[in-house]
């Protein structure tokens, strides 16, 4: 039997747990600096991951364990070797807090060698090497973690050459002069110039623009422009719904599918724009080149950050354990069973919670919990299982596919970004807006029809200017009628509203927009080599401006019901100027519950 050696190493540190959480669980990040070789995958066998390093003249592969862990106080791994000088190693790290601040992070390994070489690798590798590289590394991330952009100071010296630094700067003039947001670009120079290589392999424009306190819009369209020019590269990651991790990375719109597959996972599933098409970015390879491809871990809590955790527990035992969680809806699954149990955190929920997997089917009914709860997981089946915990919301950090194609700067510049001839996918939630004007015809008669025509167009930039302010964007124009897209209803409340008042006030006879809004999911497809939409959101919305006399949004019960549309209409309409009716939509059987807003 081999013998197996064992190291525990410990560390006070200033930084909370959950502060140094999100650094030190990162074992991609942390291998890498830490000194090891980056790692190749080589794919899934029984829903185990193989593995080995990237090294000349010696074979080190494994089969790797999923890790273990618990948001912010511990991660483990294991790892079965199948060739080279170990044949196990298995590693458990601890952050346990101290008071009034700081935490103790203890770190153990237990190595089993294979042969001689194995027995020198743990001993000196491990046992002289490691402990100071480590240490190092882990007080390098508690000064990170004190920083106010912890983004930046991963970084570890200058990386952009002196023509990556040129072509900058030609691109940056040039930005600059289209219009583009200066200090998102002094932000985007700072981050290239000093943000190391793994930070730049998915650029996410809503997280580094709440990391440089700037508006999320601004740096996500400062991004397309700068794609445009020939500064960076963008990219549609696709992202599993079970591990979040992401299952495909396409360059263009026009490579995804209505479905996909998850080789982590092993299953298939169905492609949505809003919910799991996340759009980064790169920098162009003029500017600095990365390798998008380099590893040094495939798996880690990092990796699937919205998991509280993930624990294994063998037959008849129970675990206790303790966590934070903020405000919301989580979902407590074990994966050899269907189903889950809900579960919504709240400040008042009670602080010790057990649950226990039987032979009974998870309870329906939705189960509180507090913020920093104490839970004890028993298993009473006759097998080993795993319990997760994830957190139901996807992160807002991510700017969905939905987010970017709505945009009208997405669709002035890139205008060839559309999905494949005959294939469609689903867009969970968007809104949707027609407008008519009225009397149109009429106005050729009065006032001829140059002057008629200049006016139209002249509606036309009003619409187009009000509509990209609110972030939606013009789908299509019809004859003297549009369709326009937003990703929330206040949006088109709010656009039409000011294109009303503009209109309005540009001449006489002043023109009075018909305009139809509802919300709900519909299906992006390409039609006529432009994006579009089809569904019966959007037939609803394209029959609505019927029912206005000029002048008037018409909307159903559900837009009028939004939270934000609530707060802006007790704002802005004037008294008695919102009504109800009920209206008959051609080719709905029923008539349908309807609003009507003087603008």
């Amino acid at each position: 039997m081999a013998k197996e050696y064992h190291y525990k190493w410990s560390w006070d540190l200033s930084s909370t747990p959950e502060a140094l959480w999100s650094l030190v669980s990162d074992t991609n990040r942390f291998n890498r600096d830490t000194g090891l070789p980056s790692i190749q995958f080589l794919g899934m066998e029984n829903k185990v991951k193989r593995v080995r390093f990237k090294i000349p003249f010696i074979r080190v592969e494994w089969e790797e364990e999923p890790f273990e862990w618990t948001y912010p106080y511990r991660f483990g791994i294991l790892r079965r070797y199948l060739a080279g000088p170990l044949l196990e190693m298995r590693v458990d790290c601890r952050l346990e807090r101290l008071e009034p601040t700081g935490t103790r992070l203890t770190y153990e390994v237990w190595g089993k060698p294979r042969n001689l070489l194995g027995d020198v690798a743990i001993a000196f590798g491990i046992g002289v090497y490691s402990q100071k590289r480590f240490g190092d590394t882990y007080k390098l991330y508690d000064r990170i973690a004190s920083r106010p952009d912890p983004q930046l100071a991963i970084a570890s010296g200058r990386r952009l050459s002196p023509s990556g630094h040129a072509r900058f700067k030609s691109l940056n003039e040039r930005l600059l002069t289209d219009g583009a947001d200066a200090k998102t670009l002094d932000r985007l120079y700072e981050y290239l110039h000093r943000a190391d290589d793994l930070s730049i392999q998915r650029m996410r424009p809503y997280a580094l623009a709440d990391g440089w306190g700037l508006p999320r819009r601004t740096v996500l369209e400062t991004f397309l422009k700068a794609t445009r020019a020939g500064l960076l590269d963008m990219y549609w990651d696709l992202l599993c719904p079970e591990c979040r991790g992401v299952a495909k990375d396409h360059e263009h719109l026009g490579d995804l599918s209505g479905r996909s597959h998850c080789t982590t996972c092993q299953i298939d599933f169905k492609v949505n724009l809003d919910h799991n098409v996340e759009v980064i970015f790169r920098p162009n390879p003029s500017v600095r080149p990365v390798d998008a491809e380099v590893e040094f871990c495939v798996g880690s809590p990092q990796r699937q950050p919205h998991m509280i955790f993930s624990l294994v527990l063998p037959p008849g035992e129970q675990l206790p354990i303790t966590t934070l969680l903020t405000e919301g809806r989580y979902r407590l699954r074990v994966l050899s069973r269907e189903g889950s149990q809900n579960l919504i955190a709240a400040g008042d929920g009670p602080l010790h919670k057990d649950f226990r997997l039987d032979a009974l089917a998870w309870t329906t009914e939705i189960q509180p919990i507090g913020l920093s709860p104490s839970i004890r997981l028993i298993n009473d089946t006759d097998f080993t299982q795993t319990f997760q915990l994830e957190h139901t919301a996807w992160s807002d950090q991510a700017a969905t596919a939905a987010d970017v194609t709505t945009l009208q700067v997405f669709r002035d510049l890139f205008s060839n970004e559309v999905l494949r001839p005959d294939e469609e996918i689903s867009v969970g939630a968007t809104t949707l807006m027609f407008t008519d004007l009225r009397n149109s015809t009429k106005l050729y008669r009065e006032i001829g029809d140059a002057s008629a025509f200049g006016r139209v167009r002249e509606h036309f930039e009003i619409l187009e200017q009000a509509i990209a302010r609110e972030g939606g964007s013009i789908v299509k124009t019809m004859g003297d009628s549009i369709m326009a897209s937003f990703r929330k209803p206040v949006s088109a409340m709010r656009a039409i509203w000011s294109v009303q008042k503009e209109l309005t006030a540009r001449g006489m006879p002043p023109l009075f927009i018909k305009v139809g809004i509802h919300a709900g999911p519909c299906i992006a497809v390409n039609l006529n080599d432009r994006l579009d939409y089809f569904g019966s959101t959007v037939n609803i919305a394209a029959r609505l401006p019927g029912f206005s006399n000029g002048g008037e949004a018409i909307f159903p019960e559900s837009v009028r019901n939004d939270p934000e549309v609530l707060e802006f209409l007790e704002r802005n309409a004037a008294p008695n100027s919102l009504t109800r009716f009920q209206g008959d939509l051609r080719g709905f059987d029923k008539p349908m519950e309807l609003w009507r807003v003087k603008v």
